[in-house]
């Protein structure tokens, strides 16, 4: 046999193959056909998917806005917390330290914004309060008091001292 007439005899082989693949990888409109689901099952079974990790939030105290409130009735208090914050940890002040808007308040908490930042508000509320205040409870910012005017809108973490803190200063 020649060499051409096998040469060219491979490449009309590979021409009409090709043409194959492409006419049953494609359909009508050109886009690719999605394949034809298996219905044959591994013998061993197949893995289930690791979830993706998500990025873990490492809580800040550097740069976190946060307004103290003192449901005490130590004059000064909330304004001695709040500028120690900003002094020592590094907090920056969203709004005046104030009253609460009720008062006596038992037991102090610390409040965290539930908006698009959640999760890291909730990271930097847990923080303060595991570092200042011995790791008093850590709760959702609740509406009544974020639209009471006792709390600035740019308020990420809200502190309300309590009397359970009133001789830790």
């Amino acid at each position: 046999m020649n060499p051409g007439i096998a040469r060219l005899a491979i490449v009309i082989a590979l021409v009409i193959g090709g043409v194959a693949v492409l006419a049953n990888g494609f359909d009508e409109e050109g886009v690719a056909a999605p394949p034809e689901p298996s219905t044959s099952q591994s013998p061993t079974g197949t893995p289930s998917p690791t979830p993706s990790p998500q990025a873990s939030i490492v809580p800040n105290q550097k740069g976190v806005l946060v307004q103290v409130l003192n449901g005490t009735s130590r004059a000064g208090y909330a304004a001695d917390f709040q500028e120690m914050l900003v002094d020592v940890g590094e907090y920056l002040p969203a709004g005046d330290a104030g009253d609460a808007p009720d008062k006596p308040i038992v037991d102090s908490i610390v409040y965290f914004r539930a908006d698009g930042n959640r999760a890291q508000n909730e990271a930097d509320a847990q923080l303060l309060s595991d570092e200042y205040l011995g790791g008093v409870p850590v709760q959702r910012l609740p509406a009544d008091l974020a639209d009471s005017g006792a709390i600035d809108a740019a308020a990420d973490v809200v502190v309300v001292l309590g009397e359970d803190q009133a001789g830790e200063l």
